[in-house]
């Protein structure tokens, strides 16, 4: 099989559109032979070898020639080859390197919840002190950008100035993007040195199913992204890996192989990732939902096994239940109020698979909780709760309403969660 033919034979493969003017060829019926000759024939059309991983399942290899990466994948199980082309990402690194002395820590922060019950943002502290980030918040949550900017100053050594290293995305949504946003277009003082990301493009076949608003979101995106030509950015694909000083990120799954099935649901579209600090698995399916979970779950059965889990899209309807049962996490992160969990749990069987397996279960609004890597041994820390529901609030935008009791019991909650608790892993 030659990479040539693929790309100039239109019978050969179906072509997927992906964003940022680039393209993938999926084959299907393909088996380990053809594409050990696809990836022999790249290497002698002059493409050298970036990177490579052979997880489980699923087998990747990245190029690069003239400043154009292409990427080859084969899943073994599914017998297909999926084939990209891409003029937009900057190389990534993929060598482990700690710069500093500082522990490793990760954060889940917890975002202000007064008005809106999603959000999600993880932290994670390098070696040098520098940051990365995953998600954000959405827009009501009105100060977020500066209560993670004064969290980041705080954690931040006097006299250093705030690094992010590198903000990861996983999908568009604005409970992920906006406040990262906000970041670009209005903290210049901090030094953002690489945004992480694949959005789903806004002209995708599914795309009439989709919030205005999300669309709308993910257009001032890249209009703002694309004048700061200071960030540099990295487009990921699966079996695609990468590090940020010792911390390394595996992308388990995207947008790009959900197609050619549609994607009403465009959480769909989220990256897939497993982050890997000193032999410590943190499992991060953003707010994957149904289709990419079946796909991670094919690739890389033994692989998802972790030692903390991410709940998938808040703990709503996201990955199934076998995929916490692969994960067989001791730690399970649920980025949603502890209102929204207590409606989930009965509904959804996966919430409750991932509670009964995991020793440790931290819902976002209750506090933030830090973690130190590795994990053997050390003590978990819980903040005091610093935001609560507004019910007047969520009334009037959501016409969500409690009674007088509930609201009481809640608040009482809140009040009982004002101090610094510890938990040993």
């Amino acid at each position: 099989m030659k990479f040539s033919d693929i790309k100039n034979n239109a019978s050969l493969s179906t072509v997927y559109r992906c964003g940022n003017k680039n393209l993938m060829y999926l084959l299907n019926d393909q088996d380990k032979n053809s594409f050990d000759e696809l990836i022999s024939d790249i290497r002698a059309n002059g493409y050298s070898d970036a990177q490579s991983s052979e997880i489980d399942y699923f087998h990747s290899f990245t190029f690069e020639k003239d400043n154009i990466f292409v990427v080859a994948n084969y899943d073994e199980k599914a017998a297909e080859i999926r084939l990209f082309e891409d003029s937009f990402s900057e190389r990534l690194n993929v060598t482990e390197k700690r710069a500093g002395k500082c522990p490793v820590r990760m954060w889940q922060f917890e975002v202000d919840h007064t008005l809106i019950d999603c959000g999600m943002c993880y932290i994670f502290q390098c070696t040098d002190f520098s940051f990365i980030i995953i998600d954000s918040a959405h827009f009501y949550s009105l100060n977020d950008d500066q209560r993670l900017y004064d969290f980041l100053r705080k954690e931040t050594p006097s006299g250093m100035p705030v690094v992010i290293s590198g903000w990861y995305l996983s999908h568009g949504h604005a409970d992920h993007i906006c406040k990262c946003l906000d970041f670009i277009m209005y903290k210049s003082d901090v030094k953002v040195k690489g945004l992480y990301y694949n959005f789903v493009p806004n002209d995708h076949f599914s795309a009439d199913n989709w919030l205005v608003a999300d669309i709308k979101h993910t257009d001032l995106f890249n209009s703002e992204i694309e004048k700061r030509t200071d960030i540099p950015k990295f487009k990921l694909h699966a079996g695609q890996y990468f590090y940020i000083d010792c911390i390394r990120f595996d992308i388990l799954c995207c947008h790009e192989d959900v197609f050619p099935q549609s994607m009403e649901d465009y959480n769909n579209s989220s990256l897939m990732a497993m982050v890997t600090v000193d032999g410590d698995k943190i499992s991060f399916p953003g707010d994957a939902s149904a289709k990419s979970s079946v796909i991670a779950e094919r690739r890389f059965p033994d692989f998802l096994k972790c030692d903390i889990v991410q709940v998938a899209h808040h703990g709503h309807h996201g990955t199934s239940v076998d995929f916490y049962k692969r994960s067989d996490a001791r730690v399970a992160l649920f980025p949603v109020t502890q209102i929204k969990f207590d409606e989930e749990y009965p509904r959804i069987e996966a919430n409750r698979v991932a509670c009964e397996i995991a020793e440790h279960i931290y819902i976002a609004s209750n506090g933030t909780v830090m973690f130190t890597l590795p994990l053997k041994d050390s003590k978990i820390l819980i903040y005091p709760d610093e935001t609560n529901e507004s019910f007047e609030g969520v009334f009037n935008l959501w016409s969500y309403d409690y009674t007088d009791e509930f609201k009481q019991k809640h608040i009482e909650n809140f009040r009982n969660n004002n101090k610094f608790r510890e938990d040993l892993y």
